[in-house]
């Protein structure tokens, strides 16, 4: 019991992250949430949560959605989504999966801290490419690939709504099939869709309580904080 409280607060102080930077909320839930309730627990009620959340963004920014630049994200990302399909049927070792894990997202939040500046940012796009193609991988296994594909936005946008607008799009799609498949896997128990009911209503809270934030705190000076809630985040998956 204590356990699940536990993961709905990580839900919802994910989710005001979230709110705030775009990207952040279910990266930086993921390793915490796999530590309190597991992995299949974990994935089934994250993913689903975020399905409904970018649909309302999806509506809300459809003028900014950029359909031509989507398909190519799509299709990346999508290829990197069918590749961590396959390596799900793969005999590998879970807890190697999420150290490795664990030291993308370390690695992701440094290179934020100290490499990743958008202003002077010049990286070539087949490196963004390949970028993407990960992000497909890593969130068909956790959920998680947003900030390697923020990466590649922050190099492709000018404006974040442009971003967030197409990018939900591509996530409405994944995360569909992969609730499908969660369904047919028997993730969703009763437990899972209790979770899921609590957790979705905070998230409703953490959005508004981030709203309110975005006018009240430096975005930049929060962002570093995400970053280093990100890396005591992955540190958590090594350990």
């Amino acid at each position: 019991m204590v356990e699940q409280i536990l993961f709905l607060l990580v839900i919802f102080f994910a989710n005001i992250i979230q709110a705030l930077t775009g990207f952040a909320g279910t990266v930086l839930a993921m390793p915490f949430s796999i530590l309190l309730v597991g992995t299949e627990t974990s994935k089934a009620v994250l993913n689903l949560i975020a399905i409904p959340v970018s649909i309302y963004i999806a509506i809300r920014e459809r003028k900014s959605i950029k359909w031509k630049e989507g398909l190519i994200m799509f299709l990346l990302i999508g290829a990197g989504f069918g590749i961590g399909f396959g390596l799900e049927f793969l005999p590998l070792d879970a807890s190697i999966l999420l150290k490795v894990y664990g030291s993308i997202i370390i690695a992701v939040a440094l290179a934020f801290l100290f490499l990743i500046h958008p202003d002077t940012m010049k990286i070539p796009d087949w490196i963004l490419y390949i970028l993407l193609v990960l992000g497909g991988i890593l969130h068909k296994l956790f959920v998680s690939g947003g900030p390697l594909v923020v990466i590649y936005a922050m190099a492709k946008f000018k404006d974040k709504n442009e971003f967030r607008a197409t990018l939900s799009v591509i996530w409405i799609i994944l995360n569909s099939i992969m609730f499908g498949q969660h369904i047919y896997l028997g993730y969703f128990t009763s437990q899972v869709w209790i979770l899921f009911a609590i957790g979705f209503g905070l998230t409703i809270g953490s959005i508004f309580i981030g709203k309110f934030l975005v006018d009240k705190v430096s975005l930049p000076v929060f962002m570093k904080i995400t970053y280093v809630l990100l890396l005591i985040s992955g540190a958590t998956l090594l350990f």
